[in-house]
């Protein structure tokens, strides 16, 4: 599939891209989902059944609705995916603050990690204004642009 992708420079490129994989903007959310994946693995965490648990429904989520999402080979369904997927990080983010507060994270590292988030859920919400705004609509739609005229019986 053919798009126009922003990248963190604010410069657009064009790209052929095969794969959910292949954008900057789901391996922005990768990196920031696993290194959120870790910290939950960890014996402070896993002492809080609850919060490891939602934090890891949010984590899976983020890749999951990227990937679902590009796979329904239609721009509109991408991006809709892609909103969840950005809603899932912003409840990561949140609750990174929480555990901040509750002292299960120190400063740096709650700094370290909204930084990832922040960067992650900028690049999906860029990928999901050029999806809005293109014209191409998706694999399934054969990259059509015009409207079919209509058929008289």
């Amino acid at each position: 599939m053919l798009y126009l992708i922003p990248k963190l420079s604010n410069r657009w490129y064009m790209a052929t891209l095969n794969s959910f994989t292949d954008f900057e903007a789901f391996q922005a959310s990768r990196s920031f989902v696993r290194e959120v994946g870790l910290l939950i693995r960890s014996p402070r965490f896993r002492r809080d059944r609850v919060l490891f648990e939602q934090m890891e429904r949010a984590a899976i989520s983020v890749l999951s609705n990227f990937a679902e999402g590009f796979e329904r080979d239609g721009n509109a369904e991408f991006a809709q995916f892609l909103s969840i997927s950005k809603g899932s990080i912003g409840e990561l983010r949140g609750q990174l603050i929480y555990s901040l507060d509750v002292g299960l994270i120190d400063e740096r590292l709650h700094a370290e990690l909204d930084g990832k988030g922040e960067t992650a859920t900028r690049m999906v919400g860029g990928l999901m204004r050029y999806l809005s705004g293109t014209e191409l609509k998706g694999r399934k739609f054969g990259q059509r642009t015009e409207k079919k005229a209509p058929r008289h019986a």
